[in-house]
């Protein structure tokens, strides 16, 4: 698990998605369940990510096949079958590569001007199971086309 982490780790910290439904499903994982409290205090996205990272990566040795296998089955349940392949692979979906990433960065300025997020391109990437609703209603929320089409590129 510490091998997978540290190598994947700035993957993982832009996909992984510590939302409250994860939090929840990892509730039953003893070991966690004492670290939720800590992990939500966390004010950003990207400090959650890290604080559930950090605590995986302090599993004892004894626990952590059982504690990978109860993550692995909490991310597929929140449909974050893309991070949970990262960890034991069983479908072909996969995060985007860091270079398509990197791509859409480079290029937020000129998506902020053309991209409406709300023509329907939202709702096929909700439908497509692109994105889930957690991150449907957190870009929805944003005020202004430039924010939302900010907020959904910051998703992938």
């Amino acid at each position: 698990m510490e091998h997978i982490i540290n190598t994947n780790s700035s993957t993982l910290l832009r996909c992984l998605e510590t939302s409250n439904e994860l939090l929840g499903k990892l509730r039953t994982v003893a070991f966690v369940r004492d670290r939720i409290s800590s992990i939500k205090q966390q004010v950003t996205i990207d400090d959650k990510n890290d604080a559930l990272l950090t605590a995986l990566l302090e599993v004892p040795d004894d626990e952590q096949q059982s504690v990978m296998d109860d993550f692995i089955a909490a991310l597929r349940a929140c449909d974050q079958h893309h991070v949970a392949n990262i960890f034991r692979a069983e479908s072909d979906k996969v995060p985007m590569s860091d270079e398509h990433h990197s791509t859409l960065i480079k290029h937020i300025d000129e998506l902020c001007k053309f991209l409406d997020p709300e023509n329907g391109l939202l709702d096929k990437l909700l439908s497509s199971r692109v994105i889930t609703p957690v991150d449907d209603t957190r870009i929805r929320s944003k005020s202004g086309f430039h924010d939302m089409v900010r907020g959904l590129i910051y998703t992938f």
